[in-house]
């Protein structure tokens, strides 16, 4: 039996419309309809939602197909973590740009390097509307909840690859802390305002920030 079956055999026992659903679970009547006719499945958060309207538990859903929904999890966490790190890569891409347009030798240099900031910052909108709705519809507020997200929907590989981004990940504070200095000193570059003891004032206020953050993140998870 499919997890579409079980959501309106569910709903059904318990005299529910699919209107009444997909308020709970905060999606259209149209995705809920989706869902029962086994068209789309139903990502983790709404999982939960369902499971709670129905008073019942995730595992009694998903049944046979869990293999199945682990699979389309883990895809969709590989998906959404493209698109994390390519927000980091523009991010950096765009302040290194602008380092060099600030010592370009010509007009026609500057203009080449523009074309190509305009390119990163499409890159950068294209990659923020489905990481929008990936975070809203997960409910992922932080970093840390992003870490944390990413971290339990992945599945245990052995590649250096994926070893790697799982221990960015585990470290997502250090390395962000890490983000931020590099991005002051490029900008202190940039300016050429770059000099050791501007180094030593920027990294001091990285670090700052960085405590700033893992704080009102712990404050946030409350």
């Amino acid at each position: 039996m499919e997890i579409g079956t079980r959501i309106r055999e569910h709903r059904q026992a318990n005299g529910m419309k699919q209107e009444a659903l997909a308020a709970a679970c905060k999606v259209s009547r149209q995705t809920v309809s989706n869902w029962e006719r086994n068209k789309t499945l139903p990502d983790i958060a709404s999982l939960k939602a369902i499971a709670t309207a129905f008073d019942t538990s995730v595992d009694a859903l998903i049944g046979d197909d869990a293999p199945h929904i682990i699979e389309r999890f883990d895809a969709d966490s590989r998906r959404f973590l493209v698109l994390f790190f390519l927000m980091q890569v523009c991010w950096v891409s765009s302040s290194l740009l602008r380092l060099f347009a600030a010592n370009a030798p010509n007009h026609e240099e500057e203009l080449s390097i523009a074309v190509a900031e305009a390119f990163v910052l499409g890159i950068w909108i294209m990659s923020f509307i489905p990481y929008l709705r990936y975070t809203r519809r997960n409910g992922l507020k932080t970093i840390g909840d992003i870490s944390a997200h990413l971290l339990e929907h992945m599945q245990q590989e052995k590649s250096l690859g994926m070893r790697l981004t799982r221990s960015i990940l585990s470290h997502i504070y250090v390395w962000n802390w890490l983000l931020c200095d590099a991005m002051m000193l490029i900008a202190l570059a940039g300016a050429g305002w770059l000099t050791p003891l501007s180094a030593i004032v920027a990294i001091a206020a990285s670090s700052l920030i960085a405590v700033i953050g893992r704080h009102a993140d712990r404050w946030l998870n409350r």
